[in-house]
């Protein structure tokens, strides 16, 4: 009977023990996630218990490796506020922590979608890198100096957090661009038919772009891109652009990002009486965009993000 009792005891004990730890950790859980605790010893306990940040696809995030990276984004920009040559740029803390859930989940998107097609920076392709911009000018120079300033990194830490996503998302671009190349025929094709329909309607121009470019930013404007001199496009729409007369609408036009049919607002001439300026609207049918592609797999992969 005794030892029974010894027993019962000591089972009780150890689930005291045990609730009383539970609850600890998630009162300290709770201070991260609500009120951003993240001093030296919440990064030790952060480093022991796996809390979850966010989640990719089920896929985990974990606080430290949030944390870590909040540490050294608010390191860094606490040396440039210190940079009497900084004026404008310097985000608050609410700013650093969203752009920093953005750029985990974008990471962690990319990695996702490079499994599934066997991609991986192999460790040579790594080490060439490293070389290449320790080799480039000064390169080598300013790389140690930023990341014993203003990140206060390593080179292996630098080689994981920054070099293997840039050169991951470098594979998945190039293949993403690679199986989207088939796509320029219906470009060309949509292209000529929003062309077809501006031409019956060119007074309407401005409302047809609002409603069919795919350029997001001018679209809103109506198409416009306002006034800009020679040598700021890329040269084959400079040529078709200055080719124009006043209120003339042009067949589509190639360029990197797609297909443009541009509407000749106006023209401004230098002292010899050649045009130097022109004034633009533009509707764009758009190639592939990495950037389009990213914003499309947050909306169809699930993410919930447990940090404020």
């Amino acid at each position: 009977m005794l030892l029974n009792k010894n027993k019962k005891q000591l089972y009780f004990l150890l689930a005291a023990i045990g609730g009383g730890l539970l609850l600890l950790l998630f009162l300290f859980g709770y201070g991260l996630y609500r009120y951003h605790w993240q001093g030296p010893f919440m990064r030790r306990l952060a480093n022991i218990v796996p809390y979850p940040a966010i989640f990719v696809d089920w896929e985990v995030i974990y606080y430290r490796d949030y944390l870590a990276d909040l540490h050294t984004l608010e390191k860094y920009w606490a040396t440039e506020r210190e940079n009497k040559n900084v004026f404008l740029g310097i985000p608050d803390k609410k700013e650093i922590r969203e752009r920093l859930v953005n750029k985990l989940v974008e990471e962690k998107l990319i990695q996702i979608w490079a499994r599934s097609r066997g991609l991986a920076v192999l460790p040579e392709e790594l080490e060439a890198e490293w070389q290449r911009l320790q080799t480039r000018g000064e390169g080598g120079r300013e790389i140690d100096f930023f990341l014993d300033k203003a990140y206060g990194w390593s080179e292996a830490k630098f080689k994981k957090r920054v070099l293997t996503p840039f050169l991951l998302e470098q594979k998945v671009k190039a293949r993403l661009l690679a199986e989207n190349k088939s796509d320029d025929a219906s470009l060309l094709k949509r292209g000529q038919e929003i062309y077809q329909e501006v031409k019956k309607d060119a007074a309407n121009f401005a409302e047809l772009a609002k409603n069919l470019s795919d350029d997001r930013l001018s679209a809103r404007l109506g198409g416009d891109l306002g006034y800009f001199s020679r040598g700021t496009f890329e040269p084959q729409l400079e040529k078709a652009i200055f080719a124009m007369k006043i209120g003339e609408i042009s067949e589509p036009v190639k360029s990197s990002y797609g297909y443009h049919i541009f509407k000749l607002d106006d023209l401004l001439y230098a002292e010899n009486n050649a045009p130097s300026q022109a004034a633009v609207k533009h509707i764009l049918v758009k190639a592939f965009d990495f950037d389009d592609w990213l914003e499309k797999q947050k909306t169809e992969l699930p993410i919930y993000r447990l940090v404020l």
